[in-house]
C-alpha cells in the first residue's frame, strides 16, 4: 500500500490555459439532498466548484433549491421531478454525483438504475444512493471500471453484511477486494482514508484530522472527487487528489478554528489556501 503525497497530487491538478472556458473543466450533475439534509446538496456541489469544475448543475426538491439556490448563485438548478431532463443532463455530463442527502430505498434505488444506464461516464455513488445499492449490489459492476463509491465504515460493514468492528480490523483487505471483486474505486472513509482501484491498487491517505467527524465532511469530499473527474481525470486520481487535499484543508482549518469548533463548510474556504500551495 502507498501513500498519497504531496507531490503526487500536486502533479494531477488539471492546469487551467489562459484561453480556456467554462466548458473546458467539465460538467457535473449532483443528484443529492432532499427536504432532511438539505445542507448535504450545498455542500456537495460547493465541493464540485471549488476544485475547479467548469458547471456545476444541482437535481433536487423544490424547497432544497429554495434554501440554499442564494448560496450557491454559480450552480444551475434543476427542480425536480423532471426524469427526461435529469437523465439528458446524465447523458451529456461529465460525471454525475448521486446520493448525497438522499434517503435510502425503493425510489432512490430506482434513480441509480436509471442513471447508470443513461450515463456512460464517471458516477460517484455516496451515502443514499450507495446504501440503496445493498438490494441489488450487481448494479455496481461495469466493465469500464467507472464508477466511485464513497462510504464510511459503517456504510462498507451494510454493503457486505458485517458489523463495522470487522470491516475497521479488515479495512484494506475488503477495500481492495470489493474494488476487484465489482470493478470500481472504493474510497473507504476513516482515520485514515483508504483508496482502492479496480486493478487492486491499494492507497493510503495521511492527511486531515477528528475534526472532520462532522455531519456534512463526507458530502464536501464527495463532492470534490465528482468534480475533478469532471475534469478528466481517471475515478483513482480524482478519488487521490480529492481525499488529500480535503484533508489538508482539514488540517489549515482546524488550525485557525480547532478541530472541536470547525466546520464542514469551512473547509471550502480552506481550500482557497490549499490551491495556492500547491499550484505554487
Amino acid at each position: 500500500m502507498k501513500n498519497i503525497t504531496f507531490d503526487m497530487v500536486k502533479a494531477l491538478i488539471p492546469k487551467r490555459a489562459p484561453d480556456s472556458h467554462k466548458g473546458d473543466y467539465g460538467k457535473v450533475l449532483a443528484v443529492c439532498g432532499c427536504s432532511f439534509y438539505r445542507g448535504a446538496a450545498a455542500l456537495s456541489v460547493s465541493g464540485a466548484l471549488k476544485v475547479g469544475a467548469g458547471i456545476v448543475a444541482l437535481a433536487s426538491e423544490e424547497c432544497v433549491i429554495e434554501s440554499i439556490a442564494a448560496l450557491i448563485p454559480e450552480a444551475i438548478f434543476i427542480p425536480l421531478p423532471n426524469d427526461s431532463l435529469v437523465l439528458k443532463r446524465a447523458a451529456q455530463y461529465d460525471c454525475v454525483l448521486l446520493g448525497c442527502g438522499l434517503m435510502e430505498g425503493n425510489e432512490t434505488l430506482l434513480n441509480v438504475r436509471r442513471i447508470l444506464s443513461a450515463s456512460f461516464k464517471t458516477v460517484v455513488l455516496d451515502a443514499g444512493a450507495l446504501m440503496s445499492c445493498k438490494k441489488e449490489p450487481q448494479l455496481l459492476k461495469t466493465e469500464t471500471k467507472r464508477i466511485i463509491i464513497t462510504p464510511h465504515m459503517g456504510e462498507m460493514a451494510g454493503l457486505i453484511g458485517r458489523d463495522v468492528s470487522y470491516v475497521k480490523e479488515n479495512a484494506q483487505q475488503i477495500a481492495q477486494s470489493f474494488a476487484v471483486e465489482y470493478k470500481l474505486t472504493v474510497v473507504l472513509k476513516g482515520h485514515r482514508t483508504i483508496i482502492a482501484s479496480p486493478d487492486g491498487e491499494l492507497f493510503v491517505n495521511t492527511t486531515g484530522n477528528p475534526g472532520l467527524a462532522k455531519g456534512g465532511s463526507g458530502d464536501v469530499l464527495s463532492g470534490m472527487i465528482a468534480g475533478f473527474a469532471s475534469q478528466g481525470l481517471t475515478p483513482l486520481k480524482s478519488s487521490q487528489a480529492a481525499v488529500f487535499l480535503h484533508g489538508f484543508a482539514a488540517d489549515l482549518t482546524a488550525q485557525r478554528r480547532s478541530m472541536q469548533a470547525m466546520l464542514p463548510h469551512q473547509l471550502l474556504e480552506s481550500l482557497e489556501e490549499v490551491f495556492l500551495k500547491i499550484t505554487n
